[in-house]
């Protein structure tokens, strides 16, 4: 009998070994690679409770530089996985997509200088049109190359006069024109707050810097799991979609979402999950 077990195991080979390679770039506060607080960055996090989830699959974190990311998520040879994408049509051409989020935070906004708040007669997080607000003022915005900030506002960005519209490319984009916005060499950068917080105490703790909220959009950006469009992929997909819904009304999950905001947007945040404050 334990000859016919040996025997029988030997034809069908050992268990292959189940594992998913997720992209990570250098994208603070996203993914922290390159400091004293790395394996931090908020969607590190997130894939780090995810495997909490899925005994049956190791996580094996590959770098990328940003500009490559999504190339090599469109090479159907190799699987890869990412976090907190974008569900677009374009995307959607060459990657799975999970059903439900997997990251939730606030829209993008604009960092601007307080100086130039005061002279628009504006207020920290007030609400603006970002094609009207630019165009308006006459004000040039500064935008990292290859982002997609959702189909609306890269739709509004695409339609602004190319002289009033900087892009930005290389792995410290929004650094570097952060850097730019406190050199007055641009007026606005669009960008996600928790990205604005991070890189404003990173760049220049002494800028004056603030935040305007966008009236395009909704007030929650979501952010979902995409993997190569092969076979591997579409089974990482399924098995994610059977585990992420219970995993983002956790409390583990709702603490890494509010991590790297600072202490008034972390309310602003905590009161959309819970439903309290209208879109």
């Amino acid at each position: 009998m334990r000859k016919t077990l040996f025997l029988l195991l030997m034809l069908i080979g050992p268990a292959e070994a189940k594992s998913i390679d997720w992209i990570i770039t250098d994208f603070p506060p996203y993914y922290m690679v390159s400091d004293d607080l790395v394996g931090t960055g908020r969607d590190e996090l997130v894939i780090n409770l995810l495997h909490d989830h899925l005994p049956d699959y190791s996580e094996n974190k590959i770098f990328f530089p940003a500009s490559r990311a999504i190339r090599a998520l469109s090479d159907k040879r190799k699987t890869y996985c990412m976090l907190s994408l974008y569900k677009t049509p374009e995307r959607q051409k060459f990657m799975h997509f999970s059903d439900s989020y997997a990251t939730v935070g606030l829209s993008p906004t604009l960092a601007i200088s307080n100086l130039t708040l005061a002279a628009l007669d504006k207020q920290q997080l007030e609400k603006v049109s970002l094609k009207q607000f630019i165009e308006q003022n006459k004000l040039v915005l500064g935008v990292a190359m290859q982002r997609s900030y959702g189909h609306r506002l890269d739709e509004i960005i695409k339609s602004l006069p190319k002289e009033q519209v900087i892009i930005r490319p290389g792995q410290d984009a929004l650094e570097s024109l952060t850097n730019m916005l406190i050199k007055k060499r641009v007026d606005a950068v669009i960008g996600y707050p928790s990205e604005h917080y991070y890189i404003h105490k990173l760049t220049n703790t002494r800028a004056q810097l603030s935040q305007l909220l966008l009236d395009d959009i909704a007030p929650l950006a979501y952010g979902y799991v995409g993997c190569t469009k092969n076979d591997n992929g579409r089974q990482i997909i399924s098995m994610i979609n059977q585990t992420m819904p219970d995993l983002t009304n956790s409390q583990p999950f709702k603490n890494i979402m509010v991590k790297w905001l600072p202490s008034y947007l972390e309310m602003k945040l905590d009161q959309l999950l819970k439903g309290k404050v209208s879109s």
